[in-house]
């Protein structure tokens, strides 16, 4: 997808949400830095939104944001509406945060290569609170599970 020496950040972005208990988390994965809603898409457009500050925060100009997220991806994108309130709202927060860059693309992958943002987000769903990773062993793991490089960088 991305030629070896493209010079953007790789934003990585995630959801979760127990509906039986209405409480949802997000995460989001940025190179050297880790940042730790009732409904797994608001989850979902929480962790893209939070990302999307933190990154314009650090004056980036090309961003690449993937997610596991088919629906949030692709509302974006304009292939499909968004007809719930909530979601409109979050489009809208999405379309003000995206003049912040030159360049914005949005890749949907699968859950087994957002490991490093699933992480994130089922541990604060467990903690039940937000956090930040500390641990180096932690940050370590989050390295290893992660296969978004082998997704976006050409050989």
């Amino acid at each position: 997808m991305l030629e070896s020496d493209y010079r953007g950040v790789v934003l990585s972005f995630d959801g979760a949400a127990k509906t039986s208990t209405r409480v949802g988390s997000c995460g989001c994965v940025l190179p050297g830095r880790t940042w730790v809603h009732p409904t797994v898409n608001d989850a979902e457009y929480h962790g893209l939104q939070n990302g999307l500050k933190r990154t314009s925060e650090r004056g980036v100009e090309d961003l690449i944001a993937v997610g596991d997220s088919r629906i949030v991806i692709q509302q974006v994108q304009g292939l499909i509406n968004g007809n719930q309130p909530n979601l409109k709202r979050r489009l809208v927060v999405y379309e003000v945060l995206r003049t912040k860059f030159k360049t914005v693309q949005l890749v949907h992958v699968k859950r087994l290569y957002n490991q490093a943002a699933d992480y994130l987000t089922l541990k604060t769903l467990a903690l039940g609170k937000s956090w930040q990773v500390e641990d180096a062993g932690e940050r370590s793991h989050l390295q290893l599970v992660s296969r978004i490089p082998e997704l976006v960088k050409k050989p």
